[in-house]
């Protein structure tokens, strides 16, 4: 995503009383904060709090660490697994003003807004639409820790006991496509992922 892209943003330091100068204050817009990596949740919860302590509900409208469902293969069976799609950063949908700017700034955790040197930086509505859009779109990604190329052993199924060489990985079906040497000859065979295992 471009707005999370830390070569080109750096950190919004205006003092919260020039927040808003150029930007249209009362449109709620979706802003991206910085927190450590692995403490995204925590800095979540500390969100929430501020908003109901400081009375925010009427300027910060979510909090959100998108997350998606993967399948990791782990010795020959799938495991369900949760992931943040954009470790250390925290989802805001808010009014910026001179408080939602400040209270949410002086939250525990918080590193800083992405933004330019002038002010946080909303995320645009097309970028917005296409994090929405993974977080509701069914099926799990199969995250596979295969590469064509590599040795595998097929460990499981018709093929079982025999090894060979990943021709290509399809992470949409879960499958890969095996070249196995069948009778002097490579031999494309395809298996599921959870069949096969890498050559040590």
């Amino acid at each position: 995503m471009d707005e999370i892209n830390e070569n080109n943003l750096s950190q919004a330091e205006t003092p919260p009383e020039q927040v808003g100068a150029d930007s249209a204050v009362g449109e709620k817009k979706w802003y991206v904060i910085q927190a450590l990596t692995g403490q995204e949740d925590r800095v979540k919860q500390a969100l929430e709090l501020t908003i109901k302590n400081r009375n925010l509900q009427n300027r910060v409208f979510q909090v959100m660490v998108p997350t998606e469902e993967i399948i990791e293969i782990k010795g020959g069976k799938r495991v369900e697994k949760i992931k943040k799609m954009f470790p250390g950063y925290v989802f805001l949908e808010m009014i910026l003003d001179e408080q939602s700017w400040y209270e949410i700034r002086e939250t525990p955790g918080v590193a800083r807004f992405i933004g330019t040197k002038i002010q946080p930086t909303p995320v645009s509505g097309r970028e917005m639409q296409r994090v929405l859009k993974q977080l509701g779109k069914e099926g799990k990604l199969l995250e596979i820790a295969f590469e064509k190329g590599e040795g595998v052993r097929v460990i499981s199924g018709p093929f079982r006991g025999y090894t060979g060489t990943i021709d290509e990985v399809n992470a949409e079906k879960g499958k890969l496509k095996i070249l196995i040497n069948i009778f002097g000859r490579d031999t494309p065979v395809e298996v599921n992922v959870e069949h096969a295992q890498k050559l040590v």
